[in-house]
């Protein structure tokens, strides 16, 4: 399991698309990014692949309607900060990793991390395989909702409408694999 921790100097991590839109279907993006105490970085590609986030349709109870992602509060705030292959050496590894996925989102994040030493958040089982393979640390939107849920205890409604909103807008359910599955389906399961 990856310790998520405060310290003096914030630890770079580029975000990738998948772990974005998990995240912004909680409607607690922002306070789940903070409560990490991470330096988070968009890699443009990414800002480029998150167009459109789910959300509830406040006309019809239980119905879902997409509307556009709006990233600007995000990176007006500095939360975010957009990046992109600045040199040679990065170009490369992007142009290495972009043979391997179908998209340049995760190609760019796993270029920036490895060649600038950062770390990558993603949900993508193919990516998470290749990153650590390539000896970069990941995390995932399970451990950052985690991070998020003891940093700021939120009620238990709050805590399961963050995951159940996650699991139907985002379409995500963690892989049994992935580090804090377990928590995240017991506090689903904690639903009385």
């Amino acid at each position: 399991m990856t310790r998520l921790r405060r310290s003096a100097t914030p630890a770079p991590v580029a975000i990738d698309a998948c772990c974005l839109i998990d995240l912004l279907a909680s409607g607690r993006a922002e306070e789940i990014l903070r409560a990490t105490g991470y330096a988070w970085h968009l890699p443009l590609a990414v800002q480029g692949e998150v167009q459109h986030v789910r959300r509830p349709d406040p006309a019809h109870a239980g119905a879902v309607i997409t509307v556009p992602a709006d990233l600007s509060p995000y990176l007006a705030s500095g939360l975010l900060t957009q990046c992109q292959p600045d040199d040679p050496q990065e170009q490369a590894r992007f142009v290495r990793y972009a043979t391997q996925f179908r998209s340049d989102g995760e190609a760019m994040c796993l270029a920036l991390a490895e060649v600038r030493g950062w770390m990558v958040a993603t949900d993508d089982r193919k990516a998470i395989r290749v990153a650590r393979v390539a000896g970069l640390t990941v995390i995932s939107c399970p451990e950052l909702v985690k991070a998020w849920a003891v940093a700021t205890k939120p009620g238990r409604v709050t805590l399961v409408q963050v995951l159940s909103d996650i699991q139907t807008l985002a379409q995500f359910r963690p892989n049994p694999t992935m580090p804090e599955s377990a928590w995240w389906s017991k506090q689903l399961a904690l639903v009385p």
